[in-house]
């Protein structure tokens, strides 16, 4: 789930000792101009990085940090499991001293704008190529991107582990579903303890006014759960095994069970299943008990997610059939059904309704007289069945 890292430093290894030569003199001056930058450009550090020990201390640092990257240069491959774990630490660190995510991220920016800059005008003064000058650009925006998601997780982890275990099972399950980074997800997963799915399923909860508590002991400990959320949600690797307690609901719940997607795509999984739910409140979803399985009403759930795009379909491809009355629209309309569904004769579609064939013929030529050519399209077939189908999906349908 991580950003993919340039972590074997593979990028500053092809450059040429020359440039770690000219740079290294002029860390200390490079250092001292990134913490005066981030201290101008990012309002929260201007007082921790202020004149006193917490700016001697924040040049050292980033002295050391340069000075490190720099010793890549033209060096084989090496890992860079260190350097990660120092901006997992940053990220820490600001959460801790009370700063913003954001803000220890655009320290990161300008400090890594600075120390470019910096780079590629010493490279120059040494007389090196254009060739050495882009590569080092590589090297830092590798650098920057790996970084960035190491800060994000680290202050997440950090964020995480202040709270319970039941606190830290919803900041997740709110992570994924409002569709964050996968560098919060995976500072958050961690501190969970969690295992990392590969796919997940959520769950839309829904309580009639003066329903009792949700109860507990329904879910298993280790699903991310918050029935009294806002939005009611819980998330599975496993609907089947996990939600089975779920049958118990007490009355006046339900429990709308989305498709099982990709970790990515959890907040999709969540809003089909509020929209099963939301349906279902209305009466247009049949389920046996409490709970409402997406995957046995994809047919309805697809026809139904734009209710006034479905209602001009079927009022402008139905229209022949406006004229009859009640009754006998609906036998037209029902073996209309099955002949766009089926294309059988006579005989099929009497066994099919369990009626005579005479009848069936008789409907077919009213049909014939009302449709026309239609009926041998197969575009205009396909438009018939959706309509018919979301006519009876509808609310108020005659």
């Amino acid at each position: 789930m991580r950003v993919p890292a340039a972590s074997d430093g593979s990028v500053w290894a092809r450059l040429p000792h020359e440039l770690g030569d000219a740079v290294r003199p002029r860390i200390p001056e490079i250092a001292r101009a990134c913490v005066d930058a981030v201290a101008t450009e990012v309002p929260e550090y201007s007082g921790i990085f202020g004149p006193g020990p917490g700016r001697v201390a924040a040049i050292e640092q980033t002295r050391r940090g340069i000075e490190r990257d720099i010793d890549r240069v033209g060096t084989p491959a090496m890992w860079q499991a260190d350097r990660l774990a120092e901006f997992r630490g940053h990220g820490r660190a600001a959460f801790h001293n009370g700063l913003s995510r954001e803000s220890v991220q655009a320290a990161v920016r300008v400090s890594s704008r600075v120390t470019w800059r910096w780079i590629a005008d010493v490279a120059r003064e040494a007389g090196l190529s254009g060739d050495v000058l882009y590569g080092a650009a590589e090297g830092m925006f590798a650098d920057v991107e790996t970084s960035m998601t190491a800060v994000a997780e680290g202050y997440s982890a950090a964020e995480a582990a202040v709270s319970g275990t039941g606190e830290r099972h919803r900041r997740l399950l709110r992570t994924l579903l409002g569709g964050r980074t996968p560098a919060e997800v995976d500072g958050l997963l961690a501190a969970s303890g969690l295992p990392v799915p590969s796919r997940v399923a959520a769950v839309a909860f829904r309580a009639l006014p003066g329903a009792p508590e949700f109860p507990p002991g329904l879910l298993p400990e280790h699903v991310p759960a918050d029935p009294s959320g806002d939005p009611p949600a819980a998330l599975t690797p496993a609907p089947d095994t996990d939600l089975a307690g779920l049958s118990a609901l007490p009355a006046g719940w339900t429990a709308a069970v989305g498709p099982l997607v990709p970790l990515a795509s959890a907040p999709e999984s969540f809003r089909v299943a509020r929209r099963a739910a939301d349906l279902a409140a209305r009466g247009l979803l049949d389920a046996p008990g409490p709970v409402i399985w997406c995957r046995d009403h994809v047919t309805t759930l697809l026809l139904l997610a734009d209710e006034f795009l479905v209602t001009q379909l079927a009022e402008t491809t139905l229209e022949p059939l406006s004229g009859l009355s009640g009754r006998r629209r609906e036998q037209l309309a029902e073996t209309l059904l099955a002949l766009v569904q089926t294309r059988g004769s006579a005989p099929e579609l009497g066994r099919l309704l369990d009626l005579h064939p005479q009848t069936i013929r008789a409907r077919l030529k009213k049909l014939s007289e009302l449709f026309g050519a239609r009926l041998d399209d197969p575009g205009e077939r396909l438009r018939l069945e959706l309509a018919l189908l979301a006519e009876r999906a509808l609310p108020n349908h005659d």
